[in-house]
């Protein structure tokens, strides 16, 4: 039964949740339907969230109340616009519920049933045979798995993925099974008893159904005879889902002049959230976006699922609208040189130009049969950056696509279109691009600031995407301090006799004092500093250094698909952090006397941790290799890039032989030479070198 209540702050409409679920799935053949307005942002719940949301209910919680807006006539006559249960646009009719407050709960709830969109990549399970930890604070053990996760997260902790071992080791066990399956697939067909540490799970959508269709005494009964099953568990969770079924939620009307002032609307939905999970400015701007183009959100979809996934959807939204602004007003003597290149706020979204609105709509259309070209300049990039063994040997691997900067997206897309939309980058474009791209990755240190001057030289009308006009901005990054200035090749032999030429060689050079060969007014040995020891463009780099080895080991591994994957592989240490982050208590049996000093205790880990000493490999074979001496990974070393081997185990002690201050000489000298070998590659192999200002030049 629906129960109404008018009240002077609007009317209250309360609907059990079966009522609603059936409301919203469209079950109710001949009445309103429950939909999403167009400003409703996307899904962002966590696993942890939901599973919390469903305790609080099988606890006997409140649902909370939600808000809601009945489309009037004059709304439908005018072709308002929503989103149905599968988060697909469609035509919001007369009397239609709009729900302005509640979908991150109503997706909750939807899962269960094993209906909405969060079914797609995600489920909910209960485990009829575990009781929960008491830690977890969950009266029941709640599970969810995901296209990335199939076989679940921790029980106690549903945000975090189970050791990297026990999901080998499941999928190992499963490997027959599912030989031809990616995880995603693995996802659609696992059953419950192939989740990890379960006893007898059970999805919630099965015990829904039977709730339905056979009720809760022979639902119990069937469940309790189920393997591993505890009769007790099974009864207290069917009775208390029964009554959450049963509860109410109580669901408010707005004001119909909230929605009919744009203004007022955003003011308020930007407000309701404040409670929950808070709006970012940029996701506040994006509903905004929605609000005003509501096929916008298919439109967006669609691209990422295919090539836009190198960015989150909001992000990509964001780097449209900012290069339809610059394209639009670049010549434009009366907007500010903030509207015309500044990133997209709630301000300037809810009050485009039509010059704007026009570039806009051609990159991404407001009818979704219309041709987006967003996604023609995005399959170009893709096809211009990424590595191919063959093709594109230099390219990024999708494990670094997968960490670009938004503000890098953003440039890149302003570059495309600057270009022309159907103007595919050549080989001497790609090329100078990659460069740019990975010289960002590595030397940029302000990605705002350097996205700012990016577009402020690039709306020039005479500007034109070339090796001059990149050699220019790397020069106005390095002038401004954006980008740490590069050791140019005629101060590599220095920097190398720096390294060999020492009178101490076993003390260990400090931070500051390391790669001084090569500095002068502007300290280009900080470049070389900043990118050996900051341990996220440690992992840039050699996600590029190696990415034959990454690729050949990992073919179908693609973090741009947009699954919740952990890395396959691990940051090595080449010689063991055991071997040099030892407990300082225990120096006597691991420094000889000679060796022992404040120096190594204060510096090694600075050493240790440098480029010179990392390698990726894959996490399987990294658990085999412990803290052995060192193995390479090809017979040439050039999948890890270390060219002599024995001169780096001769610095491994095995059978716990202390180190020696020639050890530490040793290896002062093998990881600082690599780190300048390292460096070189990049430099060389990747084309920076060629977009390099000259010294004159920078001068």
């Amino acid at each position: 039964m629906t129960l109404n209540y008018e009240t002077p702050g609007g009317p209250f409409i309360c609907k059990s949740i079966e009522q609603l679920v059936s409301w919203r799935c469209g079950k109710t053949l001949g009445q309103p339907r429950l939909l999403l307005p167009p400003i409703q942002r996307s899904l962002v719940w966590s696993n942890e969230q939901i599973i919390n949301y469903w305790d609080s209910l099988l606890r006997g919680y409140p649902t909370g109340i939600m808000f809601f807006h009945r489309v009037t006539k004059i709304e439908s006559a005018n072709g308002s616009k929503a989103r149905d249960k599968d988060d697909i646009t469609c035509e919001a009719n007369e009397g239609d519920w709009l729900l302005i407050d509640g979908q991150q709960r109503m997706a909750a709830v939807l899962l269960a049933f094993g209906e909405g969109r969060l079914q797609d990549d995600r489920k909910l399970w209960v485990d009829f045979g575990t009781h929960p930890k008491d830690k977890s604070g969950l009266r029941f053990q709640l599970r969810i798995t995901s296209t990335g996760q199939p076989f679940g997260y921790e029980p106690d902790r549903p945000n975090t993925k189970f050791e990297l071992r026990k999901r080998q080791d499941k999928w190992l066990e499963l490997r027959e099974q599912f030989r031809d399956d990616s995880p995603g697939e693995v996802f659609q067909k696992l059953e419950g008893d192939k989740l990890i540490d379960v006893k007898c799970a059970v999805s919630f959508s099965e015990v829904c159904n039977s709730l339905a269709e056979i009720g809760a005494d022979k639902s119990v009964a069937t469940f309790a005879k189920r393997q591993d099953a505890l009769e007790q568990i099974a009864r207290d969770f069917i009775e208390a889902l029964e009554s959450v079924l049963k509860s109410r939620v109580v669901l408010q009307e707005i004001d119909s002049k909230i929605m009919s002032e744009p203004d007022e609307l955003i003011r308020f939905f930007g407000r309701i959230g404040q409670g929950g999970t808070r709006l970012s400015d940029d996701e506040l701007t994006y509903s905004i976006i929605k609000h005003q183009y509501p096929n916008i959100h298919d439109q967006i979809t669609d691209i990422m699922d295919g090539p836009g996934r190198i960015i989150g959807e909001v992000d990509l939204v964001l780097a449209a609208l900012r290069t339809a602004k610059a394209i639009a007003l670049a010549d434009d003597k009366d907007f500010k040189e903030w509207d015309i290149i500044g990133r997209p706020n709630p301000a300037s979204a809810s009050k485009l130009v039509q010059k704007v609105r026009l570039e806009f709509t051609k990159l991404i259309p407001e009818q979704r049969d219309g041709p987006a070209n967003l996604k023609i300049v995005l399959e170009n990039l893709r096809r211009a950056v990424s590595y191919d063994k063959k093709e594109c040997p230099d390219g990024l691997p999708p494990i670094l696509l997968a960490r670009l900067p938004k503000q890098l997206v953003e440039i890149i897309i302003f570059f495309s279109v600057k270009r022309g939309v159907d103007c595919p980058w050549d080989q001497d474009a790609s090329k100078i691009l990659r460069a740019f791209m990975l010289h960002w990755l590595l030397f940029v240190g302000n990605d705002d600031k350097a996205a700012w001057h990016a577009f402020a030289c690039a709306i020039e009308a005479h500007w034109t995407f070339c090796q001059a006009s990149i050699s220019g901005l790397v020069l106005k990054y390095e002038n401004e301090g954006i980008a740490r200035y590069l050791a140019r090749k005629e101060a590599w032999p220095g920097l190398r006799a720096e390294v060999e030429m020492r009178e101490n060689p076993h003390e260990i050079r400090e931070w500051a004092k390391r790669f001084i060969a090569a500095d002068r007014d502007r300290k280009p040995g900080e470049a070389l500093r900043v990118l050996s020891t900051n341990n996220e463009l440690i992992k840039r780099a050699l996600m590029w250094l190696q990415r034959d080895y990454i690729i050949e080991k990992f073919p179908n591994y693609d973090p741009t698909s947009g699954r919740d994957e952990d890395l396959p592989i691990d940051l090595d240490h080449i010689v063991p952090h055991a071997l040099f982050g030892f407990d300082w208590r225990y120096k006597e049996k691991r420094l000889e006397p000679k060796a022992i000093s404040d120096n190594f205790r204060w510096q090694i880990g600075t050493l240790g941790n440098s480029l010179g000493n990392f390698r990726w490999i894959a996490a399987s074979d990294n658990r085999k290799k412990g803290k052995g001496p060192y193995e390479p990974l090809s017979i040439d070393g050039q999948l890890d890039l270390v060219s002599n081997p024995d001169h780096w185990n001769k610095v491994i002690p095995q059978d716990n032989r202390p180190w020696t201050i020639e050890d530490i000489a040793d290896f002062q000298r093998m990881v600082d030479l690599r780190t300048l070998d390292l460096y070189e590659r990049i430099l060389t192999g990747s084309g920076i070198e060629n977009i390099l200002p000259t010294d004159n030049s920078s001068r």
